[in-house]
């Protein structure tokens, strides 16, 4: 006989809230790692946007 497996039961278990925490960890630590290489290429647009103003206005002055 095959005994079934309550899903209620195990959802409340330690072992299921381990793996849990464990995933959402796993995607809060991605969330921010994409947050960070957005903010890096922010960042280099920023400082490139900077400099052709600086070559500009030193044009632009006689």
């Amino acid at each position: 006989m095959i005994a079934t497996f309550d899903i209620e039961t195990a959802k409340h278990s330690a072992t299921y809230r381990a793996a849990r925490l464990a995933l959402l960890t796993h995607q809060v630590v991605h969330h921010i790692e994409l947050t960070d290489a957005a903010g890096e290429k922010v960042e280099q647009a920023l400082a490139r946007l900077a400099e052709a103003n600086a070559r500009a206005d030193g044009r632009a002055q006689p």
